[in-house]
């Protein structure tokens, strides 16, 4: 439910810096990436000015984190400037490292202004979502509903069989948003855009090969990930989130993701690097 992915977005002070989180989905195989970055973003933002806004966090994935177990988030205040403000986390569970990010705020400015357009694609509403289409296809998997949950709506433009995958450019393009308003707070959009961004990137790697992430004869995992924040944006309306292959090589992939609002504004910068090998 949406109100719960707010709720294990809004941390628990343990005191001197230090926060706890449950997770959204306590009987999934692991813990989805994307929670974690955004607690640990709305663990960082607790300790900052609140007029100094997240335009960066730069993440790696260290374990993978155990859905039974909470995390808890130890915040150092590396820097306080002018006009920056640098953060790094820990995420930890039973005292061993699961993600560290470094995390950058920063004042209001104005400044030059450019950005590519929006791509032009199909609207939304002449979509089905991915909780649709697996309840239609009979694969809904309750116990780890990150694209079929009911906190997210989540629509592909370029639908794809992951059960049966195709070989096709890497490429995806989903509109995404909750599945209800969360008010005007910019620093919970924040982190739910940063929730979102862990979404559908490795895919655009695997589906370049015709590959899913359900094949089990694959090794499949983020290892870092970044983002940048342009522009605020509210996520409860429809963001246009493009995913796209810049390189496989290695035994990884690296996908670069882009969120456009609906009126064409570029919000938010993606790059994430994943293990995609076979075991």
């Amino acid at each position: 439910m949406l109100q719960q992915l707010v709720d294990i977005l809004t941390l628990e002070s343990l005191g001197e810096d230090r926060f706890r989180g449950r997770n959204m989905h306590p009987q999934g195989f692991r813990v989805y990436g994307g929670q974690v970055l955004a607690q640990a973003l709305s663990a960082a933002q607790q300790t900052v000015d609140p007029a100094r806004v997240i335009h960066s966090q730069h993440a790696y994935f260290l374990r993978p984190g155990d859905c039974a177990e909470p995390v808890v988030y130890e915040v150092e205040r590396a820097r306080d400037g002018g006009s920056f403000s640098s953060r790094r986390v820990v995420a930890l569970q039973k005292g061993r490292p699961i993600l560290v990010c470094s995390l950058s705020f920063q004042t209001d400015d104005g400044g030059f202004d450019f950005q590519e357009p929006i791509p032009e694609v199909v609207p939304p509403e002449a979509l089905p979502s991915e909780r649709q289409r697996a309840i239609d296809s009979g694969t809904l998997d309750e116990n780890f509903m990150i694209t079929t949950g009911e906190d997210l709506d989540v629509r592909m433009v370029r639908p794809i069989d992951w059960e049966n995958p195709q070989q096709a450019e890497g490429e995806l393009l989903n509109w995404m948003k909750t599945n209800g308003p969360v008010g005007i707070n910019p620093a919970l959009h924040a982190c739910l855009l940063t929730y979102m961004s862990d979404t559908m990137v490795l895919d655009a790697g695997l589906i370049q090969h015709g590959r899913s992430w359900m094949q089990m004869e694959l090794q499949v995992a983020s290892l870092d990930h970044a983002i940048w924040f342009h522009a605020p944006c509210r996520t409860d309306q429809w963001l246009l989130h493009t995913a796209n292959l810049e390189r496989n090589s290695g035994g990884r992939t690296l996908v670069r993701g882009r969120f456009h609002t609906r009126d064409g504004l570029h919000v938010a910068t993606v790059m994430q690097q994943g293990l995609m090998r076979k075991r």
